[in-house]
């Protein structure tokens, strides 16, 4: 386990040189790794989507039409409802800032989580906590989930067309405004972050 963090910011690296991470959130996680008892495991900077489903929750079988990290302008929406073939379900997703950061210990999740709640992802809890045959927590066993609450989901496929061609662009425009609110934690928990009495890596 000494070499846990190493391996997961090796990996980390690479996946922003092959652009696989938002831009935007690197900040926030050059920010958590900079503590010693800390590493950010995954994150999603905040997103819409648009998604045909053949039923709630079916990950499966979803097909994503569009899905974009920044403010979206009506005509790429109206291109990706397009794509909709009509089958199934078409939900339009608001998706918020997300963040998994496994710690070395339970204080340090307990921090970490605190700061996250005072910067405004007021859904951020510890999601896990792992315990050895002995009852103890193991090294790096507990993982916090930093969450925003900007979220939004809506079955454009119960409007009739002529209803949703008009429900569309309030929506999102409502979708883009949660956007904007989400990536502002970003800025306001890296400020609180800098402020944390936790030992930084040497």
């Amino acid at each position: 386990m000494i070499r846990l963090k190493e391996r997961i910011l090796g990996k980390l690296k690479d996946a922003i040189e092959d652009d696989r991470v938002d831009e935007d959130v690197v900040p926030l996680l050059d920010a958590v790794n900079r503590f010693r008892d800390a590493v950010t495991t995954s994150s999603c900077s905040g997103r819409v989507q648009l998604i045909q489903v053949g039923e709630p929750g079916d990950k499966v079988g979803a097909k994503v039409l569009g899905k974009w990290h920044r403010r979206v302008d009506q005509r790429e929406l109206r291109e990706a409802v397009d794509g909709w073939n009509g089958e199934g379900q078409l939900h339009l997703l608001v998706q918020p800032l997300l963040l998994h950061v496994r710690c070395r210990d339970l204080q340090t999740a307990v921090v970490l989580r605190h700061a996250a709640q005072e910067s405004g992802l007021k859904f951020s809890t510890i999601r896990s906590v792992r315990m050895d045959r002995a009852g103890e927590i193991p090294e790096w066993g507990v993982v916090v989930e930093f969450l925003g609450t900007e979220r939004m989901e809506v079955p454009l496929h119960v409007f009739g067309e002529g209803q949703r061609r008009d429900a569309l662009f309030p929506l999102l425009e409502h979708g883009n405004e949660l956007l904007k609110r989400t990536k502002l934690h970003i800025d306001d928990l890296v400020s609180a972050l800098s402020l944390i009495d936790l030992p930084l890596e040497k």
